[in-house]
């Protein structure tokens, strides 16, 4: 279970997307949980959001963790995008519930920061195929975020971090399966050793 999280306009979706048609994974973009909620408020991509919507995201993102959890098959894999905040109580509570959800599905957790200058996210947030998608275009709300906010930085011991400014989503994506890679040797030697 791959949880990417970065910025909105980092590449999250894009990273996720290819690392899905690489693996077979099922992308949980946040935008598939977010969306149908986003879409009631009639949002235009820079304006704020109403602060009452994120409890509505919390229990849908909550029943979908919950039918992966009863019924998804144990061989399926999932790559998850989310945008998380170090100073941010809630969003190490959203970690911890994607850790939960790891463990209750007995998977390998990795979680992905993906960071990015603040120059070239501006650049990449503005995309006018992000209105589509209904994410926010608004590069002075990114400019402003970047500058009040920290990517979480979790203590997990597979957490990876990749600045992706000058980074394709195919190198993204191949740095994080040789990193899976090296997890899964080092768990199969400590099996090994524990013989």
């Amino acid at each position: 279970m791959i949880v990417l999280i970065g910025f909105a306009g980092t590449g999250k979706y894009t990273v996720g997307r290819e690392l899905g048609e690489l693996t077979g994974a099922k992308l949980i973009d946040n935008h598939l949980i977010n969306n149908p909620i986003f879409k009631v408020v009639d949002p235009d991509g820079i304006k704020p959001l109403p602060a009452a919507i994120w409890d509505k995201v919390k229990a849908v993102r909550e029943i979908v963790y919950e039918a992966i959890r009863e019924l998804s098959p144990a061989e399926l894999s999932f790559v998850f995008t989310i945008e998380l905040f170090e100073r941010s109580p809630g969003d190490h509570k959203a970690f911890s519930d994607l850790e939960e959800l790891a463990a209750a599905r007995g998977s390998l957790f990795v979680p992905v920061r993906l960071l990015c200058d603040v120059e070239e996210l501006c650049r990449r947030v503005v995309d006018p195929s992000r209105v589509q998608m209904v994410k926010s275009i608004s590069a002075e709300g990114a400019r402003r975020k970047s500058a009040e906010e920290t990517v979480l930085d979790s203590a997990h011991p597979n957490v990876l971090t990749i600045d992706v400014t000058a980074k394709t989503p195919s190198e993204s994506a191949a740095i994080i399966l040789r990193h899976i890679e090296v997890l899964r040797s080092e768990a199969v030697r400590e099996a090994d050793d524990g013989k």
